[in-house]
């Protein structure tokens, strides 16, 4: 019984680029054809250039492309027009900036990333409370769930004092 669920679960999935195909068909055609132009990046810009650059990311219509040397970034810069063409001819992408950093492509910011995390206090729920929340909950209830819920409903009655929520329900 359990083995046929799960090969009903396996003919149910789908792989990550099917879901995002249909989440945002857009984003994901302009990433297919911003990983195209890498591949074919060579033949956007003379080799010499290419060995030393490379696309990193497509925002809105701006191609962004990173050099290792100076000299290759200034080329990229006076290429900019042809670049822009070929984009357009080739993969029919509508670009209409080309913005070259010098380095290597900075690393994709993650959330954690994004800004200093505010700190919070740690709050030790009441035992007291988190048992009065526990028989709250319905007997179908597994235990660890109860138990969770029961210190999250303490957590929050705590941490939010103001507007606490007390065993009775309202608060």
């Amino acid at each position: 019984m359990r083995a046929s669920a799960s090969r009903e679960r396996l003919g149910r999935l789908a792989s990550m680029q099917e879901l995002l195909d249909r989440v945002m068909p857009e984003q994901s055609e302009r990433m297919g054809k911003l990983a195209e132009v890498l591949r074919a990046w060579g033949s956007v810009v003379p080799p010499a250039v290419a060995r030393h650059s490379s696309p990193y990311d497509l925002v809105g219509t701006t191609l962004c492309i990173s050099a290792r040397l100076p000299q290759v970034k200034d080329q990229l810069l006076k290429m900019r027009g042809n670049i822009l063409r070929a984009l357009e001819e080739r993969w029919a992408l509508e670009v209409t900036e080309v913005k070259v950093t010098l380095g290597d492509p900075p690393a994709k910011i993650s959330a954690s990333a994004q800004g200093p995390r505010r700190r919070h206090p740690r709050v030790e729920p009441d035992e007291a409370q988190v048992q009065a929340f526990r028989e709250m909950c319905p007997d179908s209830l597994a235990p660890e769930a109860s138990e969770a819920l029961a210190r999250l409903r303490a957590f929050f009655a705590r941490r939010f004092s103001q507007r606490a929520v007390s065993p009775g329900g309202k608060g």
